[in-house]
């Protein structure tokens, strides 16, 4: 219940949000910001992976896009200590280009793993998931590790956290709580 309350506070916190803390876009502007100069460097999208859920962007197995856009550049700087992800909620359009630059301010070794949304389409994968080169491997307290990869095509609230053991459970009604936050694909 906990769980599924505060699961609601964030998605209403979500439409407050800008569109994304990135700091590189397709847009021109300085080096290292939003809207970092020279081209948008894109690869092919997420996935491609066996279970990975990937549908390529144009079967049945994903819903429309409901923005009407995808794509671009985003980078982040996640920062992980003992207790919490900082920021907690990340942004960016399917099938983009995103790094994210994980630094562990904590006292104890973390790690980052995107977790996966069940599908619902007849014929098609049960789960839609980050290709695993989204995952950042563990940590020791003060270093950092950086990871590009491309977005799924289907939209959703994907949970990232610290799979280590002590820093976040599964909860029983799906929840997750202590070190974890949110991957918005919009």
């Amino acid at each position: 219940m906990r769980a599924r309350r505060a699961r609601a506070v964030l998605l209403f916190a979500l439409a407050a949000l800008p569109a994304s803390t990135a700091r590189c876009s397709n847009v021109a502007g300085a080096p290292g910001t939003l809207g970092g100069t020279g081209p948008c460097v894109t690869t092919s999208p997420a996935g491609g992976e066996a279970g990975a859920g990937d549908d390529g962007g144009g079967s049945s197995c994903a819903s429309s896009d409901s923005d009407g856009m995808n794509g671009g550049c985003y980078a982040f700087d996640l920062t992980a200590d003992d207790t919490r992800f900082s920021p907690f909620i990340l942004k960016s359009q399917n099938l983009a280009q995103v790094t994210i630059t994980l630094h562990n301010a904590g006292t104890k070794p973390h790690d980052f793993v995107v977790g996966c949304v069940p599908l619902n389409f007849p014929g098609c994968p049960s789960q839609q998931c980050f290709p695993s080169g989204a995952n950042i491997a563990t940590l020791a307290p003060g270093q950092s590790a950086s990871t590009t990869f491309g977005t799924p095509n289907l939209e959703g609230i994907y949970t990232f956290r610290s799979d280590l053991p002590g820093d976040s459970q599964l909860d029983n009604d799906g929840g997750v709580s202590g070190l974890w936050g949110q991957f918005v694909v919009q």
